[in-house]
């Protein structure tokens, strides 16, 4: 949904078949920024949650769905201009119909954000 558009995957750093660093480029010229915020471009939480989500269901090789949001916490200001690529890393615990998700946002100098979550297939 949001990838090529809010980011692009540069490369995957696939720790295991539960882990995996992705390291993306934010894409500052995705519309989301006329709306927030014209000239002082941030990137919105929900975008950055449905960038781990995508990451996520990437690893898995299934779509999931958010089905709970147990923390998620905006660390730091995320912008197109202060991070223009961040690694998403993703660890997945799968069972049957659905995955417990940990994730953080982060670049070499700071993390942006951590979420711990369900997801469902």
């Amino acid at each position: 949904m949001l990838e090529n558009k809010f980011y692009k995957i540069l490369s995957i750093d696939k720790h295991d078949d539960t882990s995996a660093t992705y390291h993306v480029a934010i894409l500052p010229d995705c519309n989301v920024y006329e709306g927030h915020f014209p000239g002082n471009p941030v990137c919105p939480g929900v975008c950055n949650i449905e960038t781990i989500k995508e990451c996520a269901s990437d690893l898995v090789g299934r779509p999931l769905r958010i089905q709970t949001i147990k923390q998620c916490r905006l660390t730091a200001i995320a912008t197109p201009t202060v991070c223009p690529e961040v690694d998403v890393t993703v660890n997945v615990s799968v069972n049957d119909d659905a995955c417990v998700v940990l994730a953080t946002i982060a670049d070499a100098s700071q993390t942006y954000m951590e979420f711990k979550g369900q997801m469902t297939f």
